[in-house]
């Protein structure tokens, strides 16, 4: 990226396919796109559009709810894709700005099929099947990228499907989110030693703020029934978060070795990430988004690799911002490819 982006921020939007950005460009007052990492929490990538309201045109004319949206931004000549989110909810209120109307679309459909609440046995099978059926059943396309992971038998108990297969990438260390009609799932391991690095220097960071904490663990343990020896066995890893005394038990049933072996790493990795972490904002750049790993160059101590767990774009009337929510990379050792 080259310093200083200066051009006027580029916003395109369709309703239901049909382009609607002439029409509404002159009322939107603000446009935000968050783009979260599906690692932290069940959570789901998520469009605010405000708009000036004092001629009544929105509050008279609100969209359906689970109406599809489509909306480009970035610059004329750097331009990023959303994707296809659903309208869920809007809002009409007045304030010292004036009367606004404010629409908030997720990149989920809100059709009540994705929120019902099951309970499901998975039998001799694994984690990318799982995530195959919950994907096909609710006409999602799945985008997987990481070691599988089989399981004898393990049960959805009272859960939407989206958010039980959220729980179990989570246990084993990957993000899983639903972009685009597609649920993506990494290995975030895989995605924390990838060699690609953006590098951000002091002078594309507006505002910032570094915290470093030992409240994180330092140890990780997990329980399973050795089915050979008859009797509760448990796996530990030590964590390199300095300091912290903590000891995380995962009261999880896991089958055998391996699996609370792979338990235990992801928890480590999960653990070491957050010991340092930051919030950032920089001049816009739809170029920056979440599961992804960023150089920080300009601030001594802090000058490390780090993993985006959240990338919210905003554009509003003053211009074009990127927040950043960041996490130091515990493995650190990736070349820092400038771009």
């Amino acid at each position: 990226m080259a310093d200083g982006l200066i051009d006027k921020p580029y916003i395109y939007v369709e309703l239901n396919n049909k382009d609607i950005s002439t029409y509404i460009t002159p009322y939107l007052t603000r446009f935000t796109y968050t783009d979260n990492d599906g690692l932290n929490k069940d959570e789901v990538d998520d469009i605010e559009i405000e708009f000036e309201d004092s001629q009544d045109i929105f509050k008279n004319n609100p969209p359906s709810r689970g109406s599809s949206l489509k909306v480009k931004f970035g610059y004329q000549d750097l331009i990023q894709s959303t994707g296809i989110f659903f309208i869920d909810s809007y809002t009409y209120k007045n304030s010292r700005k004036g009367f606004l109307f404010t629409i908030k679309a997720l990149a989920t459909d809100v059709k009540a099929s994705y929120r019902t609440i099951k309970t499901t046995a998975f039998e001799n099978t694994s984690i990318k099947a799982i995530a195959e059926k919950i994907a096909k059943d609710n006409n999602y396309k799945l985008d997987f990228i990481g070691q599988n992971i089989s399981f004898n038998r393990i049960t959805q108990q009272e859960k939407r499907d989206l958010q039980f297969l959220h729980f179990l990438c989570s246990n084993y260390g990957y993000t899983c989110k639903v972009s685009n009609k597609k649920i993506i799932i990494r290995n975030i391991q895989d995605v924390l030693k990838s060699s690609n690095v953006y590098i951000l220097k002091r002078n594309n960071i507006i505002d910032f703020e570094f915290e470093a904490s030992s409240l994180f663990d330092s140890n990780i343990e997990v329980s399973y029934l050795d089915p050979d020896k008859k009797e509760l066995t448990k796996d530990k890893l030590n964590t390199n978060v300095k300091y912290s005394g903590n000891t995380k038990k995962k009261n999880i049933r896991v089958e055998n070795q391996n699996q609370a072996n792979l338990l235990a790493k992801a928890q480590k990795n999960i653990s070491e990430l957050k010991e340092v972490k930051a919030k950032l904002v920089i001049e816009g750049n739809p170029n920056v988004y979440s599961t992804s790993n960023i150089g920080i160059s300009g601030f001594g101590a802090f000058d490390r690799v780090y993993y985006i767990a959240c990338a919210k774009h905003s554009i509003s009337r003053e211009g074009y911002t990127t927040e950043l929510d960041i996490y130091r990379n515990p493995y650190d050792t990736v070349k820092e490819n400038e771009k």
